[in-house]
């Protein structure tokens, strides 16, 4: 029975970048100060924790993540409603998730570890494969 070896799948990176998804977090529980303190203040915190949100989030992905102005003010916007709804567990249920696959896609991408031997062999299999290549036979 031969069984074939499959590739392995990479993880596909995650839609945002993990800054922002920390961001999102950290925002979000903000709220957890404020609801205990005056529940009055909800809406004013609401909205400027929303706001700070979609910025943060929108600058991280144009300027770090590289992405144009149309993606990046969209997921502003999403990160922003999500850290801005006045629970702190919201934007945690989102954030942690966020940062977990963005972590996984950066381990999946790590090259294997080897032993110090095997790495050597390669480099001497390179080198001779080289050296053939740069002296063709006449």
């Amino acid at each position: 029975m031969d069984h074939p070896i499959e590739p392995r799948r990479p993880i596909p990176p995650a839609p945002i970048h993990p800054l922002a998804a920390l961001v999102t977090v950290i925002l979000d529980n903000v709220f957890g100060v404020f609801e205990f303190v005056d529940p009055f203040v909800i809406l004013l915190t609401s909205l400027t924790v929303g706001t700070l949100g979609a910025v943060t989030t929108m600058l991280i992905q144009r300027y770090l993540a590289k992405e144009e102005w149309g993606p990046s003010v969209a997921k502003g916007l999403v990160m922003g409603i999500i850290a801005g709804v006045p629970f702190s567990v919201t934007g945690t249920a989102v954030g942690v998730p966020l940062l977990a696959w963005a972590g996984l896609h950066e381990w999946v991408r790590l090259p294997a570890r080897t032993n110090p031997g095997e790495e050597a062999a390669h480099e001497i299999v390179d080198a001779e494969v080289k050296e053939v290549n740069d002296h063709p036979n006449p």
